[in-house]
């Protein structure tokens, strides 16, 4: 232990493994020899100051210095010429910065500037801050649509969020992510019953701090089958070129199955269901209007039905 007289500041050991401004112990195994140098403290004598850094708060982070010195981590204390100039910069590793205090430092800036006129302590806090759901409230949903929303969160620290349900369950049908980005998940999947079905959500963050909110989701009857495409009339054609009318609906329950329930297609047209849509197609035959029943059914269970009158004309 070095104890600087009056007048003197301890400026640091050298030899024999000893480095740096605190204590030293040293294991004799052979003649040693360990410098302890101590310098004049004041302003005018060229003598030095040790400027020290500790860190506070639950958050980590890192803090260097401007001329080098301070490296903390490993080095967080440093001897410098009385009156230098020494700014602190401080780099949260988990959570964030929060702010300065001690010696002329103060406030929540990245980087603080001291003179250094005496010994000087400054303390730098790094928080995580508070980790919290932000949703309180889910959308309601119709048996038969798909469903599709998301659970956010905000502050804590690591990445992603992960979630999952304590107590309670989903609507019949639905499921939740474990994570969907950094701070959120997503309920998605296709009700398949009415009702009101509560559940409690936890969230952790990469620290293991977690965060509980109450939720619900009012699962409504199936929303009503309509046809969306075609109108009335469906798009013309030519005798002997290829045809094509694509079929849409919205409501109920998919997948649709379509059909003609009256009157007559031109001829040389068909329905036809695929992949990559549903829809009328195939080579006319024949001029004239053909006016017929478009009919879509829904999948569910009991199913929809509904229909409208619709023409083509072929020229």
């Amino acid at each position: 232990m070095a104890t600087p007289a009056a007048g003197s500041v301890f400026a640091g050991w050298s030899g024999s493994g000893c480095t740096g401004t605190g204590n030293c112990t040293v294991t004799l195994t052979a003649n040693t020899t360990v410098t302890a140098t101590f310098n004049t403290s004041g302003g005018g004598g060229g003598g030095t100051f040790t400027l020290a850094i500790l860190k506070n708060g639950d958050g980590k982070g890192t803090v260097s210095s401007d001329p080098a010195g301070i490296d903390c981590g490993s080095t967080c204390s440093a001897s410098f010429p009385a009156g230098t100039s020494v700014t602190l910069f401080a780099g949260a590793t988990t959570g964030e910065f929060t702010g300065w205090s001690g010696g002329a430092c103060s406030g929540s800036s990245q980087s603080c500037t001291l003179t250094l006129n005496a010994n000087t302590t400054v303390t730098a806090t790094f928080t995580i801050p508070t980790l919290t759901i932000t949703t309180t409230t889910m959308p309601d949903g119709n048996v038969g649509a798909n469903y599709s929303a998301f659970i956010t969160s905000s502050g804590g620290s690591g990445s992603p969020h992960k979630f999952r349900i304590i107590s309670g369950q989903l609507p019949s049908g639905l499921t939740m992510a474990e994570s969907f980005g950094v701070q959120s998940t997503i309920v998605s999947g296709n009700p398949t019953r009415t009702g009101t079905s509560a559940f409690t959500v936890e969230v952790r963050d990469g620290t293991g701090h977690t965060d509980t909110q109450d939720l619900s989701i009012t699962i409504n009857g199936p929303t009503p089958l309509v046809i969306t495409m075609p109108g009335p009339t469906a798009v013309s054609g030519t005798v002997g070129a290829a045809y094509s009318q694509n079929l849409f609906a919205s409501g109920g329950k998919t997948p649709y199955f379509w059909s003609s329930t009256g009157g007559q297609l031109p001829p040389g047209l068909r329905f036809v269901s695929a992949s990559n849509g549903n829809r009328i197609e195939g080579t006319p035959t024949t001029r004239g209007t053909f006016t017929f029943t478009l009919t879509v059914t829904d999948s569910g269970s009991p199913s929809q039905t509904t229909s409208q009158q619709t023409s083509i004309t072929i020229n």
